[in-house]
């Protein structure tokens, strides 16, 4: 049973990894898209917006299925990884990464709309949003990279 178990919460693991990876990779180029529009016709970029703001929803909805099976893996495991270092620290950056999405990306977001849909944007500060939203993208991609190493390099060296 605890195989059965074992495998499935792999499976969901590996289908949030997707969910979340997938996600990303796709806001990446949906954003891209989007600041060449305000670049060259601010009124098209509107529709992008959508997008953008549904992909952060299926990164969250990976998250949670990854929170869940990982202690379903835990559990197939008679809980023989709690207590390691690098199990904490994995933990401490997911709940950072989520933090960091519903606190600064959401707002972003939501600031970046308001100029999009104002009856006259402000150029100037579309481009201190745009540089706030990649450094956003930066430190998600670097937190989402950290949890991967934790969970692979770190694991295998310390267990």
């Amino acid at each position: 049973m605890q195989d059965l178990e074992h495998s499935s919460g792999l499976l969901l693991h590996m289908i949030g990894i997707v969910m979340i990876a997938g996600s990303f990779l796709g806001l990446y180029f949906i954003q891209h898209q989007f600041w060449k529009l305000v670049d060259t016709d601010i009124s098209k970029s509107g529709a992008l917006l959508p997008l953008m703001k549904t992909l952060p929803i299926v990164i969250q909805l990976g998250v949670l299925v990854q929170i869940i099976s990982g202690i379903a893996l835990l559990h197939s495991r008679s809980w023989t990884f709690w207590g390691q270092n690098w199990l904490y620290l994995k933990i401490i950056l997911v709940v950072i990464a989520v933090l960091n999405g519903i606190l600064v990306g959401k707002k972003l977001g939501g600031k970046i709309a308001m100029q999009v849909f104002s009856p006259a944007p402000d150029r100037a500060a579309l481009v201190v949003l745009k540089g706030k939203m990649r450094t956003f993208n930066a430190i998600q991609l670097i937190l989402v990279l950290a949890i991967l190493f934790l969970a692979t390099i770190l694991r295998i060296m310390f267990s």
